[in-house]
């Protein structure tokens, strides 16, 4: 029954409150064997055998001291190089010392430079990827050989060319000119067979952002970089006094031949806001593998570029 305001509340005898003699503990039989468990009941060995609940692993987990992180180690081969980024420096001041957009180009330094740290590679790659302007490859690229079987492989297509030319005087020149591109393909094929071979195998995605977008785009791609989530290195064209032209920057991967990498940066440059749907992005062999061989430029510059994503779903 509910009590009014203002009433006083009174407590009736025998108005169904438990009391000693109640039932609710159960018959005699279970109270006693209740009572027997309490009795026997070990709280020590309760408490030394119980596992403990979530709630408490967890707060022991937080109250455990943490482990000390170990530092990892930096590297960078272009360190002491003016026109690239130093391992003592932090990546905005890198951007602040060098902004493409207004850095002048020079004809020793036609490239800003920027290293994933956490990639491994010796200063000696560097001297030699330097002839190209090119990122390093892995330590165990074997260059001086590339260079060599290159080469023979260049003077090969320009024996079959006078060869054809020879043999096929007075015929017009469309006709020449695609036979001769059968042999150039069987050329580049061996080439990049032997960039393989001798780990000769970096490639690039380039995007090309206009002047006025360069320095907001390269900041991105530095940051990300510096951070290990996209390439083995980067680089961005500075100013060259064109103000019309859009800027050329290379994303690079260790290997043109694996394509779980070349896509997972080129779907994290899309991540980054930086592949357009309504632009092409394409992704080329690097320069050792047509560039570092004296006249090979025309021969094999148009078959560079063996992947492109116009729209990337």
């Amino acid at each position: 029954m509910a009590i009014r305001r203002g009433e006083k509340a009174t407590i009736a005898e025998n108005t169904g409150y438990l009391s000693d003699d109640s039932d609710f503990y159960g018959d005699e039989t279970t109270k006693r064997d209740l009572e027997a468990r309490a009795n026997a009941f070990d709280v020590e060995e309760w408490h030394e055998n119980r596992v403990p609940s979530l709630i408490e692993q967890a707060r022991e987990n937080l109250a455990a001291p943490k482990a000390e992180k170990i530092a990892a180690t930096l590297y960078n081969p272009y360190e002491g190089e003016p026109r690239a980024k130093q391992l003592d420096e932090t990546v905005d001041e890198f951007l602040e010392r060098l902004p493409p957009a207004t850095t002048p180009a020079t004809e020793g330094q036609p490239w800003i430079f920027l290293a994933n740290p956490y990639r491994k590679v010796s200063k000696s790659k560097y001297s030699e990827a330097k002839l190209a302007d090119e990122a390093p490859p892995d330590d165990c690229a074997n260059l001086a050989e590339f260079v060599v079987r290159g080469n023979q492989l260049l003077e090969q297509l320009i024996g079959m060319r006078h060869e054809l030319e020879k043999k096929s005087r007075g015929k017009a020149k469309a006709t020449i000119t695609k036979a001769l591109n059968v042999q150039k393909d069987e050329i580049v094929k061996q080439l990049l067979e032997t960039a393989v071979e001798l780990h000769v195998t970096t490639g690039k995605w380039m995007i090309f952002p206009s002047p006025s977008e360069v320095n907001e785009v390269w900041s991105v791609v530095a940051h990300a970089t510096a951070n290990n989530q996209l390439g083995i290195s980067s680089k961005v064209a500075p100013d060259d006094g064109d103000d019309r032209s859009a800027r050329l920057i290379c994303i690079y991967t260790n290997d043109f031949e694996d394509m779980n990498d070349v896509r997972r940066v080129l779907l994290k440059l899309k991540d980054l806001g930086l592949v357009q749907k309504s632009k092409a992005i394409y992704y080329k062999c690097g320069k050792f593998a047509t560039f570092l061989i004296p006249g090979s430029s025309k021969l094999t510059r148009s078959r560079c570029i063996y992947l492109s994503w116009p729209q990337v779903n």
